[in-house]
């Protein structure tokens, strides 16, 4: 792995793209972020990609304009690598990884390798794993093994699932993520199964679009608030969202627009999150695959100037 771009800011993110088998269109990204809240030395996150670019083409990603192979294990240990090298990681109170970058990591068995070896190459404390997916319906047996680390490595609340769920109608659903995935009534019933006491709750994802519904009704039928939380995010400015028209219910300039439908999911019962980055944020480029597809299209005018 050669790192051939690192931008950002230290006090939020540091977004690194690096090439991979001395391919020259094998780009994928990684970031050391920092969450505002927290001093580095007290919270830790670390973003990681699993594949080279992404099979699912979510309409509001980068990484989803192409996809290349998985990351072997090696290759995923490579980003952890990188990013320890500037900091110590013994006794670190609350180190975060992410698989929650270009890919999905459902598609990759090396990620279940991955969270199996995490535990012995960083015997450290507050390590804490976090898988973000749609759920292809490809890759049942994945999470089968993945429930069977997480509850053998990872019990007591040291290990994070997230599912995007972006809408509560399927159609809708189907169009922003167009892969063949679990509906909401699997994804309950496999969190259900998933879930034991002491464990964090199951985060259920919206990056919340203006035309993307959010029934709270339909979220009650299927998902216990003692085991499913709902978290709201911004549908983040990427090169994707603009082209396919995806305006964001919240964002720095209208934070408090969701606060309605937050107020509703309290009184179901659900722990709700609003969470929006900061505006140096996306002048970094932090959100998956903004940083390589850049790269990509600089070296295409290039080669168009060239040629």
């Amino acid at each position: 792995m050669k790192v051939i771009s690192k931008t950002g800011d230290p006090r939020f993110a540091e977004v690194y793209v690096a090439r991979v088998r001395n391919n020259p269109e094998a780009l994928i990204e990684f970031v050391d972020a920092a969450d505002p809240r927290y001093l580095k030395s007290e919270k830790w996150v670390i973003i990681v990609s699993t594949q080279i670019g992404c099979p699912i083409g979510c309409l509001m990603c980068d990484s989803g304009t192409y996809f290349l192979d998985n990351l072997t294990k090696d290759e995923i240990f490579a980003q952890i690598e990188h990013v320890f090298a500037s900091c110590d990681i013994h006794n670190h109170p609350k180190l975060k990884i992410q698989f929650a970058r270009m890919g999905e990591p459902s598609l990759n068995p090396a990620v279940l390798d991955v969270l199996e070896e995490l535990p012995t190459r960083y015997p450290i404390k507050g390590l804490m794993p976090c898988v973000a997916t749609t759920a292809p319906v490809v890759a049942n047996g994945w999470f089968e093994r993945l429930s069977e680390i997480k509850t053998k490595y990872y019990s007591g609340g040291r290990f994070q699932l997230q599912f995007s769920i972006n809408s509560t109608d399927e159609a809708e659903r189907d169009r922003i993520m167009p892969t063949k995935k679990w509906k909401l009534e699997d994804i309950a019933r496999y969190g259900d199964k998933f879930y034991k006491n002491g464990d964090r709750k199951i985060t259920l994802n919206f990056a919340l679009a203006t035309k993307a519904d959010i029934n709270v009704d339909i979220i009650k039928r299927h998902f216990n608030p003692k085991t499913f939380l709902i978290k709201i995010t911004p549908v983040n400015p990427t090169d994707m969202a603009g082209e396919n028209r995806l305006d964001s219910v919240i964002s720095v300039e209208k934070p408090y627009n969701a606060d309605n439908i937050s107020k509703e999911l309290k009184t179901a019962g659900y722990d709700t999150i609003i969470s929006i980055g900061a505006v140096e944020e996306i002048a970094i480029g932090s959100n998956c695959g903004q940083s390589a597809r850049r790269l990509i299209k600089k070296d295409q005018e290039y080669h168009k100037i060239s040629i």
